[in-house]
């Protein structure tokens, strides 16, 4: 038994600090990278387009969705669904600028992008709102061959209103 306890402690020290063997190698993140770089250009399409059916195509709300909006409110699948035919019912166009983008490998089936940029929305009586800087975070994970975003949150500043009073 005073044998048993030190090597079991000596196991359990090396087990949690062994480097995993899951490491994806260049080529491995590079396949993730195409794989997933035509879902965030649907993203950035069904925003152009204020096109809910191309948006929800790319979700897996049964995955436990969330969302979290710029306000530090979380949104499941149904409050999201409404904030978005709501603000979009507002707005022709969300345009989203040419950013930085960070790929984080969680694993071969779960990645996080990051996004950092500018955002222009444009409502339909003609006015535009640009947020810069704009960012968001998806989880992407792999579920039968596909791509699907499972978690969003986004995080902006309200633009800078223009002073239109005359001095």
């Amino acid at each position: 038994m005073k044998v048993f306890i030190p090597l079991l402690i000596t196991t359990m020290i090396f087990s949690c600090t062994q480097k995993s063997n899951n490491a994806l190698s260049e080529e491995q993140k590079k396949q993730i990278q195409n794989e997933i770089q035509p879902v965030i250009a649907q993203l950035y399409e069904a925003a152009a387009h204020v096109d809910t059916t191309k948006l929800y195509e790319i979700f897996s709300f049964a995955d436990n969705f969330t969302y979290i909006e710029i306000t530090g409110t979380f949104y499941d699948q149904v409050v999201y669904k409404q904030m978005v035919g709501q603000f979009w019912g507002q707005i022709t166009s969300e345009m989203i600028a040419k950013g930085t983008e960070k790929y984080t490998y969680l694993s071969a089936n779960d990645v996080l992008w990051s996004y950092s940029g500018a955002i222009t929305v444009t409502f339909k009586n003609g006015q535009q709102a640009k947020y810069d800087p704009f960012g968001m975070s998806l989880l992407f994970k792999k579920t039968n061959d596909h791509w699907k975003i499972v978690f969003v949150q986004e995080s902006t500043q309200e633009p800078v209103q223009a002073d239109t009073t005359k001095h």
